[in-house]
């Protein structure tokens, strides 16, 4: 891949990276539809892994529920379509990746908080 090409097309499109880590408990309002067909759709989940994290095509993985479901979802770091993204809480973690997450349930998927805030910090404002 050449990396010199996508950060040019990056830096002209105005993309900008955001800076997650594992263990971030964020909520996310992502746009989606086409045309005239377009909704905000919020999502609440904890980051598993960040991928490639200083660089432009970097991703992340969310997990979290929606309508009774877990979900696992990957986003690039650049996307374009967030609305908004807030962190809510953080949590001491001590891992990069967090698949053990996967096969806990209840008190067991516990995770210690070490922010205990109520407002949460918008990582889209400049």
């Amino acid at each position: 891949m050449n990396f010199d090409r996508l950060k040019k097309i990056s830096e002209e499109s105005g993309y900008s990276n955001l800076n997650l880590k594992p263990g971030q408990y964020i909520e996310l309002s992502e746009q989606i539809g086409e045309g005239t067909n377009k909704r905000i759709w919020k999502f609440k989940g904890v980051i598993l892994k960040v991928k490639r994290k200083g660089l432009h095509d970097g991703t992340f993985t969310i997990r979290g529920k929606s309508t009774g479901n877990t979900i696992e979802k990957i986003y690039p770091l650049s996307y374009t379509g967030f609305q908004k993204v807030v962190v809510l809480d953080q949590y001491k973690v001590r891992r990069s990746k967090l698949y053990y997450l996967r096969n806990k349930i209840g008190k067991q998927a516990k995770l210690k908080s070490i922010s205990p805030s109520n407002k949460g910090v918008n990582l889209l404002e400049k």
